[in-house]
């Protein structure tokens, strides 16, 4: 049986996937062509959690704040989708999604603008039929489409300030 926390990790993991595919995006990130098809690197505590192991990590930003107590704790990157970064609690009441796209976003990213040092972003805070609200921020930045995203729920307790903050970060890092 599945937790609600874990529930929640991999409703937004499927909600990136399904918003990288409406994106149109199947180039998939392109290094040096020798890596594996898929790849995961999980960490097994916050304190060793790593994406060094990605090898386009050096050409992108990664998050420098984080809410209270959340770290990396899983690392994917693929050929034919984007690299995407979970980051969680010990808890995992505390759940977002850092997803990274080359060639920036395709279509051009839709929602609110908004502000991110010298960038701008975008951030949409949708509520589906079922109820279920995601809250997700876009911007671009050096040939990469950065996402910030996470379900917002009574099981995940990030708030949108927090997902503001992260993508701030990594706008002016």
């Amino acid at each position: 049986m599945i937790r609600a926390p874990h529930l929640a990790a991999v409703v937004i993991a499927l909600v990136l996937v399904l918003s990288a595919g409406g994106y149109g995006i199947t180039r998939g990130i392109s290094a040096d062509g020798q890596r594996p098809a898929t790849t995961w690197r999980s960490a097994t505590t916050c304190q060793t959690g790593t994406a060094q192991e990605i090898p386009v990590v050096n050409s992108l930003t990664l998050p420098t704040r984080l809410p209270e107590g959340v770290c990396l704790t899983d690392a994917y990157y693929s050929t034919t989708s984007p690299t995407t970064l979970l980051y969680s609690n010990e808890q995992r009441d505390k759940v977002l999604l850092v997803a990274f796209f080359e060639g920036g976003t395709n279509p051009a990213p839709t929602g609110a603008p908004m502000q991110l040092g010298n960038l701008v972003g975008y951030v949409e805070d949708t509520t589906r039929q079922d109820g279920t609200r995601v809250y997700d921020i876009s911007f671009e930045k050096s040939g990469w489409g950065y996402h910030v995203t996470a379900r917002l729920d009574q099981d995940n307790k990030v708030t949108p300030d927090e997902l503001n903050a992260v993508a701030l970060s990594m706008a002016e890092g």
